[in-house]
């Protein structure tokens, strides 16, 4: 590993790091609030029949369901959370095998009488797959690239501007990176093997019947992975709903029940102490519940 320290990498890192932190706090505080709703329901069945508000969404029956539901959705986020983890590492995994994989694949090409056209389609496949492509663009017009001459005395004075210096170009990597990209080279390299007569490994791996079946893997794995990630987005959106959303969400609910007991017992009594003592967390705005 290469000891050479660089600032900004070391930066990313540390804000890679920070934005899991952000994000472990929040799936904690929405647990908390959960826990301390169960708190919260405890305590109203303390305070007997006495508490007997009006608005039917704050009883002590409604806290309870509304308690055993928020439970629900927040179990569920989490199961969700850990299949989408799941799911991705197994992804990573096996598309980390066929990284090394598709390199070796192109050895056993280049080892038969195949054309160097064809192993130099195959070559550009598998660079494309492991992310090492790139090409020089330019930042403006490319048709200013001519280097002006030095003249060797004073210039006439001219109404012409000067020439524009040469633009420098910016490497730009083309390499497309994204899952659905790798599964379609890898697609094309097993299609170029399967197509070469010359292509016969003895190695079980590189066989193209094996590559085929990989194929069908890394699709399967893909697609559980994208459709886990969906669930996991729709089921945050569930749960930030029901414990979010203004007026309905279960912490604009126990603030109501906690004015019922603050009208019903007085500001300064045991009771609404009690009752505003077990705090709740807005993890999610309210403009960002819905």
């Amino acid at each position: 590993m290469s000891t050479f320290f660089d600032p900004s990498a070391n930066k990313g890192a540390n804000s890679t790091k920070q934005n899991n932190k952000t994000k472990s706090i929040s799936e904690t505080g929405h647990s908390k609030n959960v826990a301390n709703l169960l708190k919260y329901e405890q305590f109203l069945a303390t305070l007997g029949v006495s508490y007997n508000p009006a608005n039917t969404n704050i009883t002590a029956s409604a806290i309870a369901t509304l308690y055993n539901n928020a439970d629900t959705k927040v179990n569920g986020t989490n199961t969700a959370l850990t299949t989408w983890k799941d799911a991705t590492n197994n992804r990573e995994i096996i598309f980390k095998e066929l990284k090394k994989l598709s390199t070796q694949l192109l050895g056993a090409l280049q080892s038969t009488t195949t054309t160097q056209q064809t192993i130099d389609d195959f070559s550009y496949l598998v660079k494309k797959f492991r992310g090492d492509t790139k090409k020089k663009t330019t930042k403006a017009d490319a048709g200013r690239l001519a280097q002006p001459t030095t003249p060797t005395t004073d210039p006439a004075p001219s109404d012409t501007p000067p020439p524009t210096p040469p633009v420098t170009p910016t490497t730009v990597s083309t390499s497309q990176q994204s899952f659905d990209n790798k599964i379609q080279h890898f697609a094309k390299m097993v299609l170029l093997l399967q197509n070469q007569p010359s292509y016969t490994p003895n190695e079980v791996d590189f066989q193209v019947v094996t590559l085929q079946s990989k194929q069908t893997t890394i699709t399967t794995l893909n697609d559980t992975a994208n459709t886990s990630y969906a669930n996991l987005k729709a089921s945050r959106i569930d749960r930030n709903t029901f414990l979010y959303a203004p007026d309905t969400g279960m912490l604009d609910l126990i603030k109501q029940s906690k004015a019922y007991i603050k009208s019903l017992y007085g500001a300064e009594s045991q009771q609404y102490h009690t009752a505003n003592a077990i705090k709740f967390t807005r993890v999610i705005q309210k403009n960002k519940a819905n």
